[in-house]
This record gives structure tokens, sequence and C-alpha cells, in this order.
């Protein structure tokens, strides 16, 4: 399998793995002040980027500015979990070849007024940035849980270079021990 949807992949199993060690109260709770948005609230966000992807036209134009807040998986924990294994299942019979395909990209880029940007890229570095947005994302959902009293692996919301730096160190601490 190309390295690019493994590894998306491996950060969508992380993913399922902490929504679904997660209670149903904890994945709806935004512990204001401290978060705004709830597990769930962020989970959809995720979900968007990686729907742009799979309903893109042909994979012409992948268009970030289509969200849908206040849906059912922003509260329901079970939903958000149906939208991810769909996503993996797209991502298990997803053509390596589209990888390396154009695609035009669309995204607001102004917090002051509406004002969206287009620019050229690839499905595989869309990709890329979609499992890199889920990675931190899942860091800020981790932060919440832990916040909420429970128990987080400490490799969730870790990014791949963080990962490879984390192996390293502890190799050579495995080396020096007596």
């Amino acid at each position: 399998m190309n390295k690019i949807i493994n590894g998306s992949i491996e950060s969508l199993d992380q993913m399922i793995d902490f929504i679904t060690g997660l209670s149903d109260e904890t994945y709806m709770m935004a512990p204001k002040p401290l978060f705004n948005s709830s597990i769930g609230q962020h989970l959809r966000h995720i979900l968007d980027v990686y729907m742009a992807l799979m309903s893109s036209d042909n994979l012409e134009k992948i268009n970030y500015d289509i969200r849908r807040r206040g849906l059912a998986l922003e509260t329901v924990r079970s939903e958000g979990l149906i939208e991810l294994n769909v996503i993996h299942q797209w991502l298990m019979t997803f053509d390596a070849d589209l990888l390396t395909l154009p695609t035009t990209v669309q995204s607001e880029v102004s917090v002051c007024s509406e004002q969206s940007a287009q620019m050229a890229s690839s499905m595989g570095r869309e990709l890329c940035f979609a499992s890199s947005h889920l990675t931190h994302h899942l860091a800020l959902m981790a932060a919440i849980a832990k916040f909420l009293g429970h128990d987080v692996n400490n490799e969730f919301g870790v990014a791949p270079t963080t990962a490879t730096f984390l192996r390293s160190q502890q190799q050579k601490s495995d080396t020096c021990a007596p």
C-alpha cells in the first residue's frame, strides 16, 4: 500500500480508537472556559476535510469551504464512528495512482471577511494535509479528554516526525541502559 494512504489510515485508526474509548458524555462536553468546542465538534471539523476530498469533482476541485455544522455526529458518538468508518473504507480502496493527479483547492483565507482563494495542489498533498490536520485536532481532543479525567494513549495526537524523534530517543536510552 502507498505510504501516504497507509499513514492516513494509521492516523484514522488512532482517531477511531480514541473515539471508541470515550464515554458519550465526554464526547459531547465542551469544558469552558478552557475549551470552546467539544470532542464531537472537533471530529465534525476533521470529517468535513475528508468529506471535501471524498466529494471532490473527479479530483478537479477540492472545496474546504463546505462545512456541515450542527450535525448529530457532533453530539452522538456512534454517528461520528460511523462516518470515521466510511472514510476508513474509502482509504482502503483508494487508487494510489490518483495521488499524483493535479487538483485545485478552494479555501477561505481571511478571518475578517469572506474571502476564498484557489490554489494548485495534488490529491496526495491534500491527503497528507487531512492526516496532519486530524493529528493536530486529535492532540486537542486528547487534552479535552484528559481534562475531563480520561486516560488517553500518549501516542494519540503526536505528529509523525515527533514520533520518529521519540523512537530515536527511546533507542538511545535502551542502548545506554546498564
